[in-house]
């Protein structure tokens, strides 16, 4: 990774809208990388967690075509939080050193810096790998109605969703940055230019 290379870490309960923040620093320049792409990555064929899960789980966790079957395992874990612990061990090392590889080797041609989209940043305690962590919120009953449109459930089953993560007022305190999004892409972008330019400052001063 280039010197003095700003990293951003993006994070917030499901449905605030993450992937939308990391496409407003993508337009200013900025690289992004999403963690939710980069768990896919790392349990293709032939990668190392991949062979780590077919080992913990065995072969009735695969496909036809030999891929994970991401839904059939998550089945298996929802209710078994050993199981569910097991896999976690075996995924969070692996996605966390591919991200960071990522971050290292990306071309950072416009802006030198990147933003990093990362659902369970603080429960995985991955603070420490960025500058600053900017936590996105939205009012509750929009993440819920995002929730369920996003993944086709019912609002109940998308308010239990948001119900076991860390809940939104607790990662507001361990934020460096608050963007909210009230649903107004033009506003949030603008914000996010703001924040931005916010950010170099204080990191240009920091220099000097």
């Amino acid at each position: 990774m280039e010197e003095g290379i700003l990293k951003i870490g993006v994070t917030g309960s499901a449905g605030s809208g993450k992937s939308l923040v990391c496409e407003g620093f993508q337009k200013l320049g900025l690289v992004t990388l999403d963690c939710d792409v980069i768990a896919r990555q790392v349990v293709e064929p032939g990668q190392a967690a991949y062979k780590k899960v077919v080992e913990a789980f065995g072969q009735g966790v695969l496909t036809k075509d030999l891929t994970l079957d991401r839904a059939g395992l998550r089945n298996i874990i929802v209710d078994k939080p050993e199981l569910r612990k097991k896999l976690e061990a075996i995924l969070h090392p692996a996605i966390i050193k591919e991200m960071v590889r990522q971050m290292e080797t990306a071309d950072y041609i416009k802006e030198p810096a990147c933003a990093v989209e990362v659902p369970l940043l603080f429960e995985l305690d991955m603070a420490g790998h960025f500058d600053c962590v900017v936590v996105v919120t939205a009012k509750d009953e929009h993440l819920v109605e995002r929730i369920s449109a996003r993944d086709g459930v019912s609002m109940e089953s998308a308010k239990k969703i948001l119900n076991i993560q860390m809940p939104q007022g607790e990662k507001i305190k361990r934020a460096d940055h608050v963007v909210k999004n009230t649903g107004d892409k033009n506003a949030l972008f603008e914000s996010i230019a703001i924040l931005y330019q916010k950010l170099v400052k204080q990191r240009l001063t920091k220099k000097s």
